[in-house]
């Protein structure tokens, strides 16, 4: 099989353009051929999914790219990641399935941001709805991350839909964590309202006015915009070393702080949440885990090992994070369930079975 992939890959760095990265370099080993044509969009985490003038060219000139691709090497079909519930973004996947979907060559769309479905059929226009059935609707297989995402899939009418849930590569055993004076909390990804980075700081206020010096939290990650910034700036300043950002962590400095910190929290009510792979860096790393019934969130924790907070509400998240901080340690069942569930070998094996069988 010849796959032509028309996606985007990091720069910036989240969960989508990792997993398609991700695609493109575990499928060859799979025996899948794959041809990649570089959609390259947005250029932070502030653009993702928001116009700019210049996104219908890169977006024409990427669809155009993949078009003569298609019909030079003979692909067996067309990958995409459609837009999330925004119409900047489904515009962005009209143009560009108007320029390459070709009759004959079978779609496949891989669903990573949820509710593009719910929102056309709300939100959208007629004459927005009926381009949006054309443009993405029938399509030959739809990939969806856990069966509670399938309803935007659903609502395109594709000929079949596959689970197909995110994986990332065994980081190896985890090293013996020394004990901790105090609790460290942990919030890795995008410094966003919605995902629950602010609802964190007034959690660590509240706990911190009980119980003096027993938590600190440290944020990794950038922000989207400025306003975000200055808002962390205002509300993390009155807590003074309770809270720190160390910004953008790689490889080498996330395994620093994953394998130093205690309890991993993300009570994300992000609108595009789909799978959060910093979950499954929890996971991995046999982390005690706080996080809201978001999404596909609580079908991907395990029995026990994870707390549950009201999205919005800090002064559950404190309470949920004090019961998490008093529980006995994982001791390998939280690292229990992502090898059975989320490593890369689990990731691409279910990924090259859905591609490889034939719609019905």
């Amino acid at each position: 099989m010849k796959l032509l992939v028309l996606a985007q890959t990091p720069p910036p760095v989240h969960g989508q353009s990792l997993m398609v990265q991700t695609l493109l370099d575990g499928l060859p080993g799979c025996g899948i051929e794959v041809r990649h044509v570089q959609m390259r969009l947005s250029q932070s985490h502030g653009d993702i999914g928001r116009w700019r003038i210049g996104k219908p060219f890169a977006v024409a000139g990427a669809a155009l790219r993949a078009r003569k691709i298609a019909q030079a090497e003979k692909c067996d079909a067309l990958y995409y990641v459609p837009a999330p519930a925004k119409r900047g973004a489904l515009y962005r996947d009209l143009l560009a399935m108007a320029l390459c979907r070709t009759r004959g060559l079978p779609l496949v769309l891989h669903w990573h941001a949820p509710g593009l479905g719910t929102w056309v059929r709300e939100k959208a226009s007629a004459v927005e709805r009926s381009l949006a059935m054309r443009a993405i609707g029938g399509a030959d297989l739809a990939l969806v991350l856990a069966p509670e995402l399938a309803e935007d899939a659903a609502a395109f009418s594709p000929k079949r839909i596959a689970v197909v849930t995110n994986g990332l590569a065994d980081p190896g055993p985890v090293p013996d964590r020394s004990p901790n004076p105090r609790c460290e909390l942990l919030f890795l990804g995008s410094g966003d309202v919605e995902k629950g980075l602010f609802d964190l700081v007034d959690a660590v206020g509240i706990l911190g006015a009980r119980r003096p010096g027993s938590f600190r939290l440290t944020f990794a990650g950038s922000f989207p915009s400025t306003k975000e910034q200055r808002l962390f700036k205002e509300r993390s300043g009155r807590l003074g070393e309770l809270v720190r950002h160390v910004g953008f962590a790689n490889e080498l400095q996330k395994r620093a702080l994953l394998s130093g910190s205690d309890v991993f929290c993300l009570p994300t009510r992000y609108r595009h949440e789909g799978q959060p792979l910093a979950l499954v860096e929890a996971l991995a790393y046999d982390l005690r885990i706080v996080t809201t019934r978001w999404r596909a969130i609580p079908g991907m924790m395990p029995p026990v090992g994870a707390w549950f907070a009201a999205a919005g509400s800090p002064v559950d998240l404190a309470a949920a994070i004090e019961s998490a901080a008093a529980a006995p340690a994982p001791n390998g069942t939280s690292r229990s369930h992502y090898l059975g569930h989320f490593t890369l070998g689990h990731h691409l094996s279910a990924l090259k079975s859905a591609l490889g069988s034939p719609p019905t």
